[in-house]
């Protein structure tokens, strides 16, 4: 649920150049370490032929080398370091209401951070726009305009979708998303079970289930406030300077984060939370996930 108040006013060239610049002074060189530490590319690009050496794999025998010198040449490698990224984006009205402190916010300059990072690296960035239905799909791409216009669609989607099918949208990256990828899920998970096909998609894809939270989701006294579910209409009055209602608010939200969480180790996906800062959860999965890979 959120408050009741103003839609959020989508932010245009002006906003676009400053979350930019932003997310580039926050990509250091310390991150963009972690990053590439924490996330690996995915195969191995064939580089050059050499002479055959005793103890090389035959399957990597350059046959027509072989043939044309009279010596067995075999194939060299190296791990291809270009990743290839995609961003999926709840559209839906409970990502998009309230004001620009809302969960929307935070999925844009999260998604500018990723596309920072992907520009500097050289990596493929793509987007995924879902609600009800999956919208937009840009194809993973490299370079400074793919974020530009990865950005422009997040900020000028004006569709109003009420609901959010998470599960159709996961299937729909996977049936339209083939090469092996890092993908970030953001939303709000304010939806139906999508475990299934979250499965499905952590068989083949590097999954990071991004969980945005807005300000006004983490029970801070605002005295009473009327509630409204966007994507239901409902309305409800709370009283938010009550401890006991701020108590019971802190519970059910660390149940649905503990929820979540387990769902995405059970799918063997990552999960991470998005309250204020952007970059010190990003932080701290890209430093757990090089634990990981070290041991």
């Amino acid at each position: 649920m959120n408050a009741s108040g103003s839609p959020l006013t989508i932010p245009k060239t002006a906003e676009l150049r400053r979350i930019q610049l932003r997310s580039r002074r926050l990509v250091t060189g310390d991150l963009m370490g972690q990053y590439r530490s924490a996330f690996r590319g995915t195969g191995l690009v064939f580089t050059d032929i050499r002479e055959y050496q005793p103890g090389d794999d035959v399957k990597h025998i350059h046959w027509k080398a072989t043939a044309r010198t009279g010596k067995v040449f075999v194939k060299s490698y190296e791990e291809d370091r270009q990743l290839r990224v995609l961003v999926a984006v709840d559209m839906s009205a409970s990502m998009r209401a309230l004001d620009q402190r809302s969960g929307y916010a935070k999925a844009l300059e999260f998604v500018a951070t990723i596309g920072a990072l992907a520009q500097r690296g050289n990596d493929l960035i793509g987007l995924s726009l879902f609600a009800e239905k999956p919208l937009t799909y840009l194809h993973p791409k490299s370079g400074a305009k793919r974020t530009q216009q990865i950005l422009a669609s997040l900020m000028n989607e004006q569709g109003e979708y009420l609901n959010t099918d998470l599960a159709a949208a996961l299937q729909d990256i996977s049936l339209t998303l083939r090469k092996p990828s890092i993908i970030f899920v953001l939303s709000d998970f304010l939806c139906p079970p999508f475990e299934t096909e979250l499965r499905t998609l952590s068989t083949i894809h590097d999954v990071v289930l991004v969980q945005i939270e807005s300000p006004l989701k983490q029970g801070e006294s605002l005295g009473l406030v009327t509630f409204t579910d966007a994507e239901t209409g409902e309305q409800v009055v709370v009283d938010t300077s009550s401890q006991m209602v701020r108590e019971k608010w802190s519970e059910a939200l660390e149940a649905q984060r503990l929820r979540l969480r387990d769902t995405a180790q059970s799918c063997r996906a990552d999960h991470i939370v998005i309250s204020d800062s952007v970059i010190r959860p990003l932080v701290r999965l890209m430093r757990e996930r090089t634990r990981r890979i070290a041991r």
